[in-house]
């Protein structure tokens, strides 16, 4: 009998495993692959925990901001704009909207002409814009300017553009009202 357990042990022994050469490049690609799939994992656990904070933290939702949805102002142009706008004649009240004297006035004169039948489209136009800054010369204002290159603007104005056009150029509150149809 132990003849027999002698020659289970050299016949497992003996016992040679062949693998052709695709197989070991199978073999060596799985290997690939799980390599980079653990070190992926590990960069994004150690970019969650170190750069973001936030793998360990419970959100209890007090940190979370609201979500306030965008809209687009058809009104309000820059001074960039003002000759290019879509209607062949348009308005344009030129003012600073954070800060001056004219800023109540102003408004009310733009929305009480809005609220009129018939009414030409009235843009406006914020001085306080960064971009608008370079057109603001209350010592120089030029109320002859045709093209966007001459504009210099007071604390208020009111511009009428047809076709592209600088026909008007109002720099008197109550010339504006009187144009506007507005008292």
């Amino acid at each position: 009998m132990e003849k027999k357990k002698n020659d289970v042990k050299k016949a497992q022994v003996n016992k040679v495993n062949y693998q052709t050469t695709e197989q070991e490049e199978i073999k060596k690609f799985l290997i690939v692959i799980v390599v980079v799939l653990l070190c992926v994992c590990a960069i994004y656990l150690l970019t969650r925990a170190f750069v973001t904070k936030d793998l360990f933290k419970k959100d209890k939702g007090e940190d979370t901001e609201e979500v306030i949805e965008g809209s687009v102002n058809y009104d309000v142009a820059i001074m960039g704009q003002i000759l290019n706008r879509p209607y062949d004649e348009y308005y344009v009240a030129i003012y600073n909207q954070a800060e001056g004297d004219y800023i109540g006035e102003m408004s009310s004169l733009v929305s009480l002409y809005n609220q009129k039948e018939k009414h030409l489209h009235i843009y406006t136009v914020d001085l306080s814009n960064e971009l608008n800054k370079s057109y603001y010369d209350p010592e120089n204002v030029n109320t002859k300017a045709t093209e966007l290159n001459d504009i210099k603007v007071g604390d208020i104005t009111l511009l009428k553009i047809r076709k592209g056009k600088i026909r008007s150029y109002i720099v008197d509150y109550s010339q504006m009202q009187k144009e506007l149809g507005v008292e």
